[in-house]
């Protein structure tokens, strides 16, 4: 090539940088501002960008771009707030936290997605984006899921033992025979969500879980109990308003203070499970077993308790707290 050749790819290059973003840094490491705005992470590769004041933005959509440039002044100090605050709370990328886990982007994270052998074990993917995505081919164990969003997303099957799901999005997610032993799952956002058969071997549990599937599960030591001296936004509980927990086996497990009103637990295992100041007013707890259940100022107003296992050796009943139905009191 001749001189005059690579000087005019010089300057044709230089020609574009000048015409385009492509040769600024983009501002808040390719994340997509509009998602920024929102309180939430969301890496792009910046084909969608606009130059704003002399810097480069990236969106993930043509319509965040549009509200952007809208509202500029607005969503830029949404923006730069919530990712100066994630910057201080989160490793830097190839660095591990506490836990071993390394922080990956949400590039990082779709690249494993894609492949054969998915594998996001010890991966920090807090705040990343999995909303309707099939998990079901990735291992997880150890991955940090603090506050993802995993909306409707499928991981039947999938291993996730000793994952921390703090205030994860899993609302209409199928986590059914999951491996969830030894997670931690604290105030995740929870709806219609399927613990159908699994495991939840020691798992720590706390939040609003309503309307759930969690029956067949395993829940043999699970700690849902309320923890007062570890709650640094106020005493939180285990509250599952009519949930189905049928068959399910919570033997051992700590739940005091529950809150199981109308709850299904037909046939459910809760034998030597802490149910103490436990609420399980209209409850169907017909062919359980709570022999040996810690039932100290539980509430059984009009608990069905009929063919239930174990009554007489239920621990402190007192029947002012309640009358259960076809309990023999």
């Amino acid at each position: 090539m001749n001189y005059g050749m690579k000087k005019f790819l010089t300057n044709f290059v230089l020609g574009l940088c000048l015409l385009s973003s492509i040769c600024y840094a983009a501002e808040f490491g390719d994340h997509c501002t509009y998602s920024l705005s929102e309180g939430r992470l969301f890496k792009t590769q910046c084909l969608i960008s606009t130059v704003y004041e002399g810097k480069t933005y990236c969106f993930g959509t043509e319509s965040g771009k549009d509200e952007f440039l809208d509202h500029p002044h607005e969503m830029l100090a949404k923006a730069k707030a919530f990712y100066e605050k994630q910057a201080m709370l989160m490793p830097a990328a190839n660095q591990k936290d506490s836990e071993g886990r390394t922080k990956i982007s949400q590039a990082d994270a779709m690249a494993q997605i894609k492949s054969n052998n998915c594998d996001l074990s010890n991966r920090d993917a807090g705040y990343l984006e999995f909303d309707g995505m099939d998990l079901r081919h990735c291992k997880m164990v150890n991955t940090s899921f603090f506050g993802a969003y995993l909306r409707g997303a499928t991981l039947e099957g999938a291993n996730l033992e000793g994952a921390y799901l703090n205030l994860a999005r899993l609302e209409g997610a199928n986590l059914s025979h999951t491996n969830l032993e030894n997670a931690t799952i604290f105030q995740a956002i929870f709806d219609k969500t399927n613990f159908k058969g699994a495991n939840l071997t020691n798992a720590r549990m706390i939040g609003t879980l309503g309307n759930v599937d969690m029956s067949d599960a395993i829940i043999v030591k699970g700690r849902y109990g309320l923890d007062i001296g570890n709650q640094p936004m106020g005493a939180m509980r285990f509250d599952a308003v009519g949930g189905n927990f049928s068959n399910s086996n919570f033997e051992g497990a700590d739940i005091n203070r529950c809150n199981l009103q109308f709850a299904n637990l037909r046939n459910a295992n809760l034998r030597n499970t802490d149910l103490f100041r436990a609420d399980l007013s209209q409850a169907d707890l017909t062919g359980a077993d709570i022999t040996g259940a810690n039932l100290n100022e539980s509430t059984l107003d009009g608990t069905i308790m009929t063919d239930v296992k174990g009554i007489e050796f239920i621990k402190g009943y007192k029947v002012e707290k309640g009358h259960c139905v076809a309990c023999g009191q």
